[in-house]
């Protein structure tokens, strides 16, 4: 077939590196010219990052009630250094030293531009939860520019929703 049974290994190598390079190139014509979404597995979409760590919301999570204007949402923060020595001057227990992440479910009202924390879970390096807040629902007026600000925008633009 194609009579590639006459060519040299040497040849092959040089048709085969060539068919290689060829795909490479559309691939990144395509990647310039299209934007691509890779979407994980566990569906976290990331919205920030900052020195306490990076925030993401749960897309298969988030409930919009148009009637009231709120949404629902599961948020990860995964700590760096700096966020896990915050988290331990407010919680003072040994258990936390080996915090990892917290998720914590949170309503947007995204008319009255307020935010409120319901739940905080707490998680190890190892993936146990090490604490849990039920918070008695912890009202937040959105600072602008921060993460709490660039979750709604996200949300909003990867929804489609307008205010």
């Amino acid at each position: 077939m194609f009579g590639l049974q006459k060519l040299t290994f040497k040849a092959k190598v040089i048709i085969v590196s060539v068919i290689v390079i060829i795909i490479s190139m559309g691939i990144v014509y395509l990647k310039n010219k299209y934007s691509i979404t890779v979407v994980k597995i566990d569906d976290w979409v990331l919205v920030a990052s900052n020195a306490e760590g990076t925030w993401y919301y749960k897309s298969n999570s988030v409930y919009i009630d148009d009637q009231t204007k709120v949404i629902k949402v599961w948020i990860k923060i995964v700590y760096t250094d700096k966020g896990k020595q915050e988290i331990l001057k407010t919680n003072k227990e040994d258990k936390y030293k080996d915090i990892d992440r917290s998720l914590s479910m949170v309503s947007i009202n995204y008319q009255k531009m307020k935010y409120y924390e319901d739940r905080v879970i707490y998680y190890s390096n190892s993936d146990n939860i090490i604490g849990s807040d039920e918070l008695s629902v912890k009202h937040i007026d959105f600072i602008p520019k921060s993460v709490g600000d660039k979750l709604l925008l996200k949300i909003l633009e990867d929804y489609n929703i307008k205010r």
